[in-house]
């Protein structure tokens, strides 16, 4: 439910205009040591120092100990090539695609997209890269060049950071959706670049309300529902230097997901699946063929998890959600096609837990196992007897970070929760039907009453950018941190929890 709250208008105009100062006076980016880049004050602008033909800024993606790839689109077709090297020989190697970049229609235009996988490197090893065209055009222009660091080994005990958010690409800033920048995704995406974080995690859901070329948008293009991932205020500066691992949602249900965020490296060194699946008729539902993400990977002697929980919305057939109702409706029809006992995903799971019986584990996936938001709540289906909950649990899983839920929600149960659904898609109140007893800390917004909610020993949000957040994970000594950061830097709700030995 949205409360309508996407064409509210008159509660946050002051709001708006005091985030886009913010933004304007905060927004910088350290891409390499020693050098930032800053965007322009403007909306929208043009990544400042780029060569012309880059239509969207480089990103990482299927980061491995030995290789990662780069992705990014052009207005010119070419074979893209990348230069890359340790720092201070940043162009001691060099990679070209073997094909012409593919066509692909963001919004208007058509553009194309280059992907070059990078290889030889190194475990928890840091790296440094620039873009160019077949025919040697530099496509990062002035701008300074980009590093990253690769994932520890498996069995290292050195500590790192990583990042997870979720329900993120949202055109929609604080209730308005008028095509100006969303400040708190903006923030968000700022803080996670400035965290440390070796990675980030994105639980589902990263455009919304669908998945196209057009809504993950371009360096150029603006408006309601456009560019609202790769616009130049969002992704374009982070994603040059942090990998992204991600699942779908019930939002991504289109092979433009698969196209954009390839991990085919860490997916087939797990035995997972990274396709585009035929599901057939389940509770009435239409066969259909759906985007099917799940892996699994080992870095700093914990195991993650990113598995499929999800469902499209205009598919349920004759599912009712049971006592939850129609909110419930896919949560039913997810559990029919991935969580049965001879499901492909639930058998697959099953198997890597058992080869993988000690040490850490965390799990990722888009529905929530609790949640206290009322349009997206618990999903009682994962959380049966036989269920997701309790495959996981028995399987020795320490920590389950889900989305789905515009919210922030902590819950002392086992394994421990959390949703993490403020990325930057409109936030959703918390408790308005109540607050579950394993419910510890959860923040929520209502732009229809301009105010926060709250559950648990959380204090009510005065500001909505007070529940837009990402979660800054530490892991070190045994130990994990959870520091969740809302978009204004600030963080709340710090644990801290012992490991699985």
């Amino acid at each position: 439910m949205r409360d309508n709250r996407r064409f509210l208008r008159t509660h946050s105009n002051a709001r708006r205009n005091r985030r886009r100062s913010l933004l304007s006076a905060a927004f910088a980016l350290t891409l390499g040591a020693g050098a930032a880049l800053s965007f322009a004050g403007a909306a929208h602008a043009d990544l400042p120092g780029a060569d012309p033909q880059l239509t969207r800024a480089p990103y990482l993606t299927d980061a491995t100990t030995t290789s990662v790839q780069v992705s990014w689109a052009t207005s010119t077709q070419s074979r893209g090539q990348v230069r890359y090297g340790p720092p201070g020989d940043c162009a001691a190697h060099s990679v070209t695609s073997t094909a012409l970049g593919s066509p692909i229609t963001v919004g208007t235009l058509r553009e194309y997209s280059n992907t070059v996988k990078l290889t030889g490197l190194s475990a928890g090893t840091a790296f440094c890269y620039r873009v160019y065209t077949g025919s040697g055009t530099d496509l990062l222009g002035t701008l300074p060049t980009p590093s990253s660091t690769t994932p520890d080994a498996a069995n290292s005990t050195a500590p790192f950071t990583f990042a997870v958010l979720g329900d993120t690409g949202e055109t929609t800033n604080s209730g308005v959706d008028d095509g100006s920048v969303n400040v708190n995704q903006a923030n968000v995406h700022r803080l996670i670049g400035a965290s440390g974080a070796r990675f980030v995690v994105q639980t589902g859901d990263i455009t919304h309300p669908g998945t196209s070329q057009t809504q993950y948008g371009d360096l150029n293009q603006t408006g309601p529902g456009v560019s609202s991932w790769f616009g130049p205020s969002y992704w374009a500066g982070t994603g040059m230097k942090v990998p992204l691992f991600g699942t779908v949602g019930n939002h991504s249900m289109t092979p433009t997901y698969l196209s954009v965020w390839k991990q085919p490296t860490v997916t087939a060194a797990s035995n997972g699946v990274f396709d585009l699946v035929t599901y057939p008729s389940y509770l009435g539902s239409s066969q259909i063929d759906y985007p099917t993400t799940y892996y699994a990977f080992t870095t700093g002697g914990v195991r993650f998890y990113l598995l499929d929980a999800a469902w499209g919305n205009s598919n349920t057939g004759n599912a009712t959600g049971g006592a939850c109702g129609s909110h419930c409706a896919i949560y039913e029809q997810d559990a029919h096609a991935h969580w049965q006992p001879g499901s492909a995903e639930m058998q697959w799971l099953q198997a890597d837990l058992a080869a993988h019986p000690t040490g850490a584990k965390f799990a990722f996936f888009h529905f929530p196992l609790h949640s206290d938001s009322a349009s997206e709540p618990s999903d009682a289906y994962l959380t049966a007897t036989g269920g997701l909950e309790d495959v996981l649990r028995t399987g020795g899983v320490d920590v389950v970070f889900n989305g789905h839920s515009h919210i922030y929600q902590r819950n002392t149960t086992n394994p421990v929760t959390y949703v993490t659904g403020g990325g930057g898609a409109d936030v959703n109140t918390v408790g308005t039907s109540g607050c579950s007893a394993s419910d510890a800390y959860a923040v929520g917004w209502s732009y229809s009453r301009s105010r926060g909610t709250a559950c648990g020993s959380a204090p009510v949000p005065t500001d909505d950018a007070q529940v837009y957040h990402f979660l800054k994970v530490t892991v070190s000594g045994g130990s994990v941190t959870v520091a969740p950061t809302n978009s204004l830097g600030q963080t709340f709700d710090v644990q801290t929890y012992p490991l699985t030995p």
